[in-house]
């Protein structure tokens, strides 16, 4: 069964082999903090590039929707009794967000993936992944976390009901209006990951973790003063805000902080997928909702996300670059040898036509 949700991506060709891999951040690259100098008296700086008018069509409070959304989901996983695999919910909610729907006027998304018995649901999960990762295998590695559930050989009919019970209580609460869009901007006014993953963990696995996700409204600011400080400097002698430049956030989460960099560059005008971009989180699946996040937002080919400790590994992007383009070394491999196998068995049939014309 393909439904429309697969038309924008089985429309493409994979990514050719000879396509640059993704290249690692420069080590100058600017990391998304404020400048703790600044005081209140501080005057505004300017910012470099000329405002660009944002799209209309997104939803009000779009933060405040992703809280909730992440809040039914997690009460539908506990209250149905789904256990202690939280990359399931969080992953299902990550691959609905991958959802982009081509023709605004085609059939209903929702209904169509509904309509799914459950095994069909699991497999659309599967097909889904597989076609990310034609294009983008190291985004889709870093993220296997979130997705290698649905490649197990069996799944208990509870694993397979709660699939449906997540799925729908996502779909419910209008994940769509916040992902579904064609354009970059409208599916990045919120991250809908962050609170799912915040609100699945308890606050005894949190704290043991460390971890934190910095609210919407301080990512947004703290982004830009970063970028404004950043173009202010022109003046001075610094540098502008220009692409080809790198972003670096050396405790990114779920990359709260680069999705709000990434709207502001919208914002001036600029691009976001021409940008290098970094960003590293110790905890597995934080690392694995930035990868697909990445993708989401539309940051462009030149992303690395490591999941490393960025304190005691100095080189933690560059180790991550490495393992990248592995990523796309194997997958240009497998597309390699699948093409060989094509163009075989297309022989075997010509020659037995050709045999069967001659008898």
């Amino acid at each position: 069964m393909q439904l429309d949700l697969f038309a924008s991506l089985l429309d493409e060709e994979p990514t050719p082999p000879s396509a640059p891999t993704p290249q690692p951040p420069r080590r100058e690259a600017p990391v998304p903090r404020p400048d703790t100098r600044r005081t209140a008296s501080t005057p505004t700086p300017l910012l470099h590039a000329t405002p660009h008018p944002m799209p209309a069509g997104g939803v009000a409070n779009p933060s405040e929707r992703a809280f909730s959304l992440g809040e039914a989901v997690a009460n539908s996983w506990h209250k149905n009794h789904g256990g202690t695999r939280i990359e399931i919910p969080i992953g299902i909610v990550a691959s609905l967000a991958l959802i982009g729907q081509k023709d605004k006027d085609g059939p209903d998304l929702k209904s169509q993936i509904l309509a799914q018995d459950d095994r069909e649901l699991v497999e659309m999960y599967q097909q889904l992944w597989c076609a990310h990762w034609m294009h983008r295998p190291d985004l889709v590695e870093r993220a296997r976390i979130l997705h290698e559930w649905a490649n197990e050989d069996k799944h208990t009919r509870h694993e397979l009901y709660m699939v449906r019970v997540i799925t729908k209580t996502a779909l419910d609460k209008g994940l769509f209006d916040l992902t579904g869009h064609a354009d970059p901007y409208l599916r990045s006014q919120a991250d809908v990951l962050s609170p799912t993953l915040t609100l699945m963990r308890s606050t005894g696995a949190m704290q043991g973790l460390g971890e934190f996700h910095t609210p919407p409204p301080v990512t947004d600011m703290m982004a830009w003063s970063t970028l404004a400080d950043l173009s202010a400097d022109i003046g001075d002698g610094g540098k502008a805000l220009e692409p080809g430049q790198s972003i670096l956030d050396p405790a990114a989460g779920t990359g709260g902080m680069i999705r709000s960099a990434a709207q502001n560059i919208r914002r001036r005008g600029l691009d976001p997928a021409d940008f290098e971009w970094a960003m590293v989180d110790i905890d597995p699946i934080a690392a694995a909702c930035a990868a697909v996040n990445a993708m989401v937002w539309g940051l462009g080919p030149r992303v690395t996300v490591a999941c490393d400790d960025s304190l005691a590994n100095r080189n933690a992007v560059e180790d991550a670059w490495q393992q990248a383009r592995a990523a796309f070394e194997h997958r240009d491999r497998m597309l390699g040898q699948a093409k060989m196998i094509a163009a075989v068995r297309q022989t075997q049939q010509l020659l037995e036509q050709a045999v069967g014309a001659a008898a």
